[in-house]
């Protein structure tokens, strides 16, 4: 099975934003990808206090056109995240990460859990998700179906990757492991460069499934921040099947579901894991 991620560097210009997207996940799907993921906020980097106005429900605005080229490029689209606007609260949007299957219907909503407040030594904050961002609940896994069988899934956003026990502790994990950990993420420079490749491929060792990590790249805000980029496909093995550089483009490569089946018999990890 061909899977796809699509490494963007959007800005301020959401029609912008969404119109280069749209464009890449039809090139993917020309080349053959069954599944295509976009990097967390593909919509929308710039100032925070403006994210409210970036914001629609569910089974809108961009999440309407999301869905709309699901079911034209006949792809599993894992859709970054986009802001979901929240019943009665003006100031404060959900960072929702939603699914669609080939036929266009809706198969996981995900609202992303652990926000990224980041203070500096003089106690200025350097990112704070929470100003703009409500916290919301942890992952339920799902089933879709491809070519080569049905395969369980799981979204997480960007800042959960460094908590395993969302993954670990998940009802469904502790009697049907997750084949697949799809990771959207706007994951920045500085700790990516240390952390990014590190943590994913601990994901995936630890839970002995395929990891594909679709991050953002290059800078914004006028050069103020940096995302890092080196989306990557990793193995159940903890091997990097694919890799991009920083560059904006697509990175693709073939998964197959036996490769998990083989891992988890040549090392029984998940089997002898005790839930205390």
């Amino acid at each position: 099975m061909l899977v796809s991620c699509i490494q963007l560097n959007p800005q301020t210009d959401l029609k912008e934003n969404v119109s280069i997207a749209l464009k890449y996940i039809s090139e993917a799907s020309n080349k053959g990808a069954e599944i295509i993921v976009l990097p967390e906020m593909f919509t929308y980097m710039g100032d925070e206090s403006l994210r409210h106005k970036t914001k629609n429900k569910i089974g809108e605005g961009v999440f309407k056109e999301l869905q709309n080229a699901a079911k034209e490029n006949k792809v599993i689209l894992v859709c970054g995240s986009h802001s979901e606007e929240i019943n009665n609260n003006p100031n404060k949007v959900f960072n929702s990460c939603v699914t669609f299957d080939k036929n266009g219907e809706m198969i996981s909503i995900y609202r992303k859990l652990h926000l990224f407040n980041l203070i500096d030594k003089n106690g200025k904050a350097l990112y704070c998700e929470s100003n703009s961002f409500e916290y919301g609940k942890s992952p339920e896994g799902y089933l879709f179906e491809t070519r080569d069988g049905s395969w369980n899934a799981l979204n997480i956003i960007c800042y959960d990757l460094r908590f395993p026990e969302i993954i670990r502790n998940n009802d469904k994990m502790k009697t049907t492991p997750f084949d697949i950990i799809f990771v959207t993420a706007a994951f920045t420079w500085q700790t990516g460069k240390d952390h990014w490749e590190i943590l994913l491929r601990a994901r995936a060792i630890e839970n002995q499934c395929y990891v594909v990590a679709c991050n953002q790249t290059g800078e914004f805000l006028n050069g103020q921040k940096r995302n890092y980029g080196n989306s990557m496909i990793i193995d159940p093995w903890g091997n990097i099947v694919a890799k991009l550089g920083e560059e904006v483009g697509i990175l693709q490569a073939e998964i197959n579901k036996e490769n998990v089946i083989e891992s988890r018999n040549r090392l029984p990890a998940l089997a002898d894991r005790k839930i205390y």
